[in-house]
């Protein structure tokens, strides 16, 4: 029915009133901080292009439906900035599959949320670290527009997990990138990284 579609894009377009609720705690201007529909698409074109220029044999379909339901559950609720700290893993996925529900045929992806979360699968891992490196990309992006100070991003490290070293940092993207390093396991996604620091 023509009313699912609606009733379904209306609840996710939400997600264009959601900000990252990171780039605030370090003094990102509000005018400037990214929604969550903004790092979705930034993810996707990402993801693509790596897919694309790199040749990955990776469902793409797959990878750009599973990029935007990982995020779903923030458009039903102001879910960066109230609920982070307190919502459950639970929680969050009968958020999204009650978005989900806004349409008549979802199995499918409602599935391909259960495969992120169970990082089992190729897609699901790609999913995971291209999110992180989109994330990366940002802050490389609002640091050349002089938004994020090396100030305020050598205050942030002061949260980071002490077992996590980060070394001296010279410019304001340097941590979060260095930190998002440790979670790479692939040369694909360290070589970006480099080279995304380097920018």
């Amino acid at each position: 029915m023509n009313s699912n579609i609606i009733n379904f894009y209306l609840e996710a377009n939400n997600l264009k009133n959601v900000i990252r609720t990171g780039w605030k705690e370090v003094g990102i201007p509000d005018d400037k901080i990214e929604s969550v529909a903004d790092h979705v698409f930034g993810t996707e074109i990402l993801a693509l292009s790596i897919i694309n220029e790199k040749n990955l044999s990776l469902n793409l379909e797959k990878v750009l439906k599973m990029i935007l339901v990982r995020e779903l559950a923030k458009a039903k609720t102001n879910y960066e900035q109230s609920i982070i700290t307190s919502n459950t893993k639970e929680n969050y996925r009968a958020l999204t599959e009650e978005i989900l529900n806004k349409l008549g045929n979802n199995s499918d992806l409602l599935s391909i949320y259960d495969e992120y979360e169970s990082q089992e699968t190729d897609e699901s891992k790609f999913v995971y670290k291209v999110c992180k490196l989109e994330s990366d990309l940002q802050a490389k992006i609002y640091e050349k527009d002089g938004y994020f100070t090396l100030e305020n991003a050598k205050e942030d490290i002061k949260k980071y997990p002490k077992d996590i070293e980060v070394g001296e940092i010279t410019k304001a993207s340097d941590g979060w990138i260095m930190f998002d390093r440790s979670y790479y396991d692939d040369e694909l996604f360290i070589s970006l990284s480099k080279d995304i620091q380097e920018l």
